[in-house]
């Protein structure tokens, strides 16, 4: 994904109004009306690709919640083993909160053949879990004082769909139902009473930018430019040629939209509908 600056922004926005150079106070305010533009348009759309994620997510008792704390799924090992690819890591007395397929990363063993890195559980069962390594043959105890660690999951705004296994890689898998509340989403008939889920779920927005914002979505960038200058028009009494441009503004946005719903019909995470002559989304 290509990323812009705020100070690209802010030149387009300058050379839109034919200025060298706004005053402090616009300048405040010319932030202040691009961030509002920036969001309008974050929320104009639930499937913007960059922030779409499909995660295995913990779903403690029937919730999985908008947020992750990776430190309290760590765990120091008691004991790891290797069984040809198969790595078999165990705690002492405390059960994991990880879930299969969740990424983790590990650390501090040694061996023959090393086990550490970031992979994705293959199982977990209280206090063992499994993954799996890209070679190995024969058997071995590793040494070290382990860690597994869950990889940091970005927060949910949005949760779209719940699988029981990962929805791109197989076939066959169940989607729950779920309603939302503050918690998260609570599933609908959780049996047989699983601990996690793959969860497709849009990502929570990288505003409000700054000055020093390097980080602007290209996708948006036009739409923000030409939006905010046409805010800027509003706010000098300029009605009708602010009018005029959010007319231009809103063709870059509908260009973008055209693009994210066109790869949302392309792919694999939402229901399709398939006859003879066409394929749907739905």
């Amino acid at each position: 994904m290509t990323n812009r600056t705020y100070t690209d922004l802010f030149d387009l926005i300058e050379s839109l109004a034919g200025v060298d150079e706004f005053a402090p106070t616009e300048s405040t305010k010319i932030l202040a009306m691009a961030n509002r533009r920036l969001r309008q348009a974050y929320d104009s759309c639930d499937v913007w690709p960059r922030y779409m994620r499909l995660d295995a997510r913990p779903a403690p008792n029937g919730i999985v919640p908008y947020s992750y704390d990776s430190a309290n799924g760590s765990r120091m090992a008691s004991s790891a083993t290797r069984s040809g690819t198969t790595v078999t890591f165990v705690t002492g007395g405390v059960d994991f909160d990880v879930v299969v397929g969740q990424n983790v990363t590990v650390s501090g063993l040694s061996g023959s053949t090393n086990p550490n890195g970031t992979y994705s559980i293959t199982s977990v069962d209280g206090q063992t879990v499994t993954y799996e390594l890209a070679s190995g043959t024969g058997t071995e105890t590793y040494t070290g004082t382990g860690l597994l660690t869950p990889v940091t999951m970005p927060d949910v705004e949005i949760f779209m769909r719940l699988h029981d296994r990962n929805p791109v890689q197989g076939v066959g898998g169940w989607e729950y139902d779920f309603f939302v509340d503050s918690n998260g989403a609570n599933i609908v008939g959780n049996y047989p009473e699983l601990d996690g889920f793959f969860v497709t779920y849009k990502g929570i927005w990288d505003g409000p930018y700054t000055t020093a914002s390097a980080n602007i979505p290209q996708e948006w960038f036009y739409y923000a430019a030409h939006a905010t200058y046409a805010d800027f028009l509003r706010m000098d009494g300029q009605v009708d040629k602010a009018m005029a441009e959010e007319a231009v503004t809103q063709m870059y946005l509908d260009t973008e939209l055209t693009k994210a719903s066109q790869q949302r019909n392309m792919n694999n995470l939402f229901r399709r509908i398939s006859t003879y002559t066409s394929r749907q989304s739905r």
